[in-house]
């Protein structure tokens, strides 16, 4: 009787461990790595406007997929269509590697734009200026990916040089 609940115990404890066990960390970026629906918010502290931001990634045939829904009033216009966004793996501007990706394409709802993200320190920066809406303003990001969230505070620089800063707030859905 001993021997079956030791055996018992083992069980139970072994199927406890390989159920609350973590997967590994990837060694290299892919697109399996941000894939999902990031939601939230964002906030402009300066002139207290908010919307929502939604990012689906994912990937199709060795391609980075994403795209980005805004509601609100960005750059001080109104919310721009959905922007999406291809990038084929493979070096240079516009692709994705093992290290990341680099975006530099315009965007009606961005401008011209370079934005990057490095791998596996989930860490994104990217810079841009004259959105369709306001040609006057440029902006700086700095933010971040975990397993589970995405952090940013963008910085716009507006005609005659004052500034705002907008907050954003993601959650992997």
């Amino acid at each position: 009787m001993l021997r079956r609940l030791a055996l018992v115990g083992l069980v139970v404890v072994t199927g406890v461990s390989a159920a609350t066990a973590t997967a590994a960390k990837p060694k290299k970026f892919t697109p399996a790595v941000l894939a999902g629906t990031w939601a939230g918010t964002w906030t402009n502290q300066t002139f207290k406007t908010t919307g929502t931001l939604t990012l689906k990634i994912g990937s199709t045939h060795n391609a980075l997929v994403f795209a980005a829904t805004i509601t609100g009033n960005t750059f001080g216009c109104a919310a721009p269509t959905p922007q999406a966004f291809t990038l084929p793996g493979g070096k240079g501007a516009n692709h994705w590697t093992a290290k990341g990706f680099n975006l530099s394409n315009p965007s009606p709802a961005f401008g011209t734009m370079n934005v990057t993200y490095a791998f596996p320190s989930g860490v994104l920066t990217g810079s841009g200026k004259a959105p369709a809406c306001a040609p006057g303003i440029s902006w700086t990001l700095n933010g971040k990916f975990t397993a589970k969230t995405f952090n940013a505070t963008a910085h716009i620089t507006l005609p005659g040089n004052s500034t705002a800063t907008t907050v954003v707030s993601l959650a992997k859905k």
